[in-house]
């Protein structure tokens, strides 16, 4: 038998409701909650209630939607960070992506899979985001079932399916990185990712949803990536690929065939409205490509693709979008993930603005409004989800309270401005997907965060002792990474 279906008054505070078209500023209004849905927002709700949320000091807003993301516990990039070979210039995953050819070690190698599951989805769902669509690419249907496991117990939003590569990433003996191709490992996996389309479904009472995910442009063929976006077209379902994250992808592809990779992905036919195109930096138009011949981010509009933008790990390598205002002029719909540690939106919104306004030279550029809609209405755009990432009578109960009563944000004439610019992940007090608590008094009610860290700091440890034995040309970690500060040694 079906438990009965609560109404919830949640009384607010600062709540960035929907109003048909835009975000719109409701202060001291409700939103009512019956079941997984919202039933009312307004100023006032005179129904009876099950339960009512004083959030009348914070602010209210709709559950984040992160468009890439790579969940687990980020044992490479957190030794990153701004850090790492000059080689590898403006480019973090070649640090710990490649697999050493001589004894098929990989840097992960020994990292407990499950703890770091579970710490990259306690930390997404700690930091407000209700909506997921990540990029894991599975070694066996154990490690599939887990993440459907553990996506289950974390009850968080996930579209995913097994994503595939065209290619494989060798380190060799003398250091250096090749790429080798390989179209037939790609095709098998696309047939895994509609076996998980069949199996798993609307799995976790509708929280999983497919995607089709081509791991990397650079890493793949045109027959592959022409598949990928025929079975998502099938599907009904998204097709998404990291796209121009390196800046040799548009230089090799010009050399060999005289057209941008833009224009090749418009001749193969895998551009439009279910293309969700990660990081998409190096276009033409970008002062490290400087080829104004082709107008790449023109195409792409014309297409009404979807790009995911995560700006806080590429501006470490000091590297910006030029720029988020460019595209979204051009049609293309912007949105935000979160494909770096520590998988929260609320700086990838600042950076994404701030990078923005530098790359342009205009405060304008990329205002509150536009970057704050990007985290969720244009998430939900580019998934074909409109009962997401909005406030509105109808849409999913996926919300977000932000604990605002604070010396950081203060009293603003203007919440959303000062929210987009200065509230922090630590400030999110509970979170709600499908009308079910999920966090609550700032803690993460369904695992126990504690465990999770100490377990993954164990892990990582190991990993990070191990590296000697992944990489030929460094005895250990640090020296490829080394600390910022030196170790205190006590006076004598």
């Amino acid at each position: 038998m079906n438990k009965p279906e609560l109404t919830t008054v949640i009384h607010g505070g600062t709540i960035f409701a929907f109003n048909g078209h835009e975000h719109a500023l409701l202060k001291n209004g409700v939103v009512v909650l019956h079941g997984d849905r919202i039933q009312h927002v307004g100023k006032s709700w005179s129904g009876t209630c099950d339960r009512e949320i004083d959030a009348r000091s914070k602010t209210v807003i709709p559950g984040q939607i992160s468009t890439h993301a790579h969940i687990g516990a980020y044992e490479g990039p957190r030794c990153l960070i701004d850090g790492g070979l000059k080689k590898f210039i403006r480019t973090g995953f070649l640090h710990f992506m490649p697999q050493r050819r001589a004894t098929g070690k990989s840097f992960y190698s020994g990292s407990d899979h499950r703890s770091a599951l579970r710490q990259g989805f306690a930390s997404l769902l700690r930091h407000g985001i209700t909506t997921v669509v990540d990029y894991y690419e599975p070694s066996n249907d154990d490690e599939t079932g887990l993440m459907v496991e553990i996506a289950a117990e974390m009850g968080v939003r996930l579209y995913w399916a097994p994503a595939t590569s065209g290619g494989q990433y060798w380190l060799e003996d003398d250091g250096k990185v090749t790429l080798e191709l390989d179209e037939a490992r790609g095709m098998a996996g696309l047939e895994r990712a509609e076996s998980f389309f069949d199996s798993y479904e609307d799995a976790n009472g509708g929280l999983i949803k497919g995607i089709v995910t081509v791991d990397e442009y650079y890493a793949s063929t045109p027959g592959l990536r022409k598949a990928a976006k025929k079975l998502a077209d099938r599907k009904q379902a998204v097709f998404t690929m990291h796209f121009l994250e390196q800046h040799r992808e548009y230089f090799e592809d010009m050399i060999r065939t005289g057209k941008s990779p833009v224009q090749l992905l418009a001749e193969e036919g895998v551009l439009g409205a279910n293309t969700l195109l990660a990081h998409c930096l190096y276009v033409g138009s970008n002062s490290l490509i400087n080829y104004p011949l082709v107008d790449d981010i023109g195409i792409l509009g014309a297409h009404g693709v979807s790009v995911a933008h995560s700006p806080s790990g590429y501006a470490r390598r000091g590297v910006v979008m030029e720029s988020f205002e460019r595209y979204r002029a051009a049609g293309i719909n912007m949105t935000l993930g979160t494909d770096m540690w520590p998988l929260e939106m609320f700086t990838e919104m600042r950076m994404a603005s701030i990078g923005c306004k530098i790359a342009e030279r205009n405060y304008l550029a990329a205002p509150a409004e536009t970057v704050f809609a990007a985290s969720n209405l244009a998430g939900a755009k580019a998934l074909g989800r409109p009962d997401l990432g909005r406030l509105s009578a109808g849409a999913k109960a996926d919300i977000v309270i932000v604990d605002t009563d604070n010396l950081v944000i203060g009293h603003n004439p203007d919440p959303l401005r000062a929210f987009v610019h200065f509230a922090t992940a630590d400030m999110v007090d509970t979170v709600m997907i499908d009308g079910r608590v999920l966090v609550e008094g700032k803690q993460v009610l369904v695992c126990d965060e504690k465990q999770i860290r100490a377990e993954v700091a164990a892990s990582s440890e190991r990993i990070w002792a191990s590296y000697g034995d992944y990489h030929p040309h460094a005895a250990r970690l640090t020296d490829h990474f080394p600390a910022s500060l030196p170790a205190w040694e006590e006076p004598k």
